[in-house]
């Protein structure tokens, strides 16, 4: 048989005031939350990293954004139908990121958006080793059918094609890359719509092609010819027609590297 114990009411007084402060009204110190880490990024030896921190007027009066490591290249903002390309805040101690126009289901006059590098004979692989990556930000509710994060060529381009695209509400990223008519498709079972930020980074080497979302690898060892496509380099979207498949969420540090080898 359990026995009730009393507590003295100068004890009771006594935690009360341990709990509340010394005043009894000033309530408890709560432990700061540390912010999510930012997704690891590898730029050594790339040909582009457009960090998006520092945005300049292009002739037109376009935003521009220059490689962050004081390359060349850089990409310019294009819209149409009012569509935008907001800058906000990206992962922790990353700096800025763009945020592309929310989900429009409209058939046609949606605003669309992208970032546009030119077409540069660095960012062409060929039958070389390379990757291409970004850090993506995607709410659930902003997820679509298509969604293209990166990309360079398109559906029947001459040469080839490769893009990293994320589709439909479970926010599955998957990339594709092409050499003539011969396609590879591999597709990561990391979801990346949840609001976080989340490194995604496909790559072409030797041992096949990869897709890696924060340090998880997915890899299919098949052999694919060269990849020119002479095309500019595409960022949030494919294009900005009716029928592009616009990505809706937050882009950072995008990284195209090319092995020189």
């Amino acid at each position: 048989m359990r026995t009730s114990t009393t507590i003295p009411a100068l004890a009771v007084l006594a935690l009360l005031a341990a709990g509340c402060g010394a005043t009894g009204t000033e309530p408890p110190e709560r432990a700061s939350v540390p912010p999510a880490a930012a997704p690891a990024i590898d730029t050594r030896g790339a040909e582009l990293w457009l960090s998006f921190d520092e945005q300049q007027p292009g002739f037109d009066g376009s935003p521009e954004y220059g490689d962050a490591q004081g390359g060349l290249i850089s990409g310019k903002v294009v819209t149409a139908n009012g569509g935008e390309v907001g800058v906000v805040a990206g992962a922790a101690g990353r700096g800025d990121a763009l945020e592309f126009p929310d989900v429009c289901d409209d058939s046609t006059g949606c605003p669309r958006a992208m970032v546009e590098v030119p077409a540069d004979p660095a960012l062409d692989p060929g039958d070389r080793a390379f990757s291409y990556g970004a850090s993506v930000r995607l709410p659930v509710e902003r997820t679509a059918i298509g969604s293209n994060i990166v990309q360079s060529g398109r559906y029947g381009s001459e040469g080839g094609q490769w893009k990293l695209q994320v589709d439909g509400e479970e926010g599955l990223p998957s990339c594709i890359l092409r050499s003539g008519d011969d396609i590879v498709k591999i597709r990561s079972e990391t979801s990346v719509a949840d609001d976080a930020w989340h490194r995604v980074v496909c790559r072409r080497d030797a041992d096949g092609v990869s897709i890696e979302v924060d340090g998880d690898v997915r890899r299919k060892g098949v052999a694919l010819g060269a990849v020119h496509t002479g095309m500019p380099v595409r960022i949030g979207s494919p294009g900005v027609g009716d029928d592009d498949d616009q990505f809706h969420g937050s882009v950072d540090d995008v990284v195209i590297d090319v092995d020189a080898g």
